[in-house]
């Protein structure tokens, strides 16, 4: 088991460090046995699996805002739900959301988006 920091970069045995960010568990598996084949072991096994993400956030017109635990697959709307819904004053289309990848820039979203583990979500006040 190892977590993988801000760097994106995990420590393996024999290998040294392994840049892992920007890959799923498939694509991380194939590289490991590939480098384990080359000089290491005749037929390597190697199995990778997520044991826990980074949560993400949601603030502003939420009747719980904070920090939640990241699932596959989870979208807007099963954010807000988690945050105890919309409040009155919510608008349903100015919502944003700020990615761990460009941290200073927010895109308008819909609740659609798939949420991705660090998201910071706002959900801004509606004038009517």
């Amino acid at each position: 088991e190892t977590r993988v920091g801000a760097s994106g970069v995990i420590n393996y045995s024999y290998l040294g460090n392994l840049q892992v960010a920007d890959k799923n568990t498939v694509e991380i598996e194939q590289e490991i046995t590939r480098l384990l084949r080359d000089g290491y072991l005749v037929n390597p096994s190697v199995n990778v699996s997520v044991l826990e993400y980074r949560p993400f956030f949601i603030n502003g017109e939420v009747r719980d805002p904070g920090s939640y635990s990241y699932q596959p697959g989870l979208t807007l709307s099963r954010a807000i739900a988690l945050a105890g819904g919309l409040t009155d004053r919510a608008s349903s289309r100015k919502m944003y959301v700020r990615n761990a990848k460009s941290r200073d820039e927010e895109a308008r979203v819909d609740m659609s988006y798939r949420v991705a583990p660090g998201d910071v979500i706002n959900i801004n006040e509606g004038f009517f």
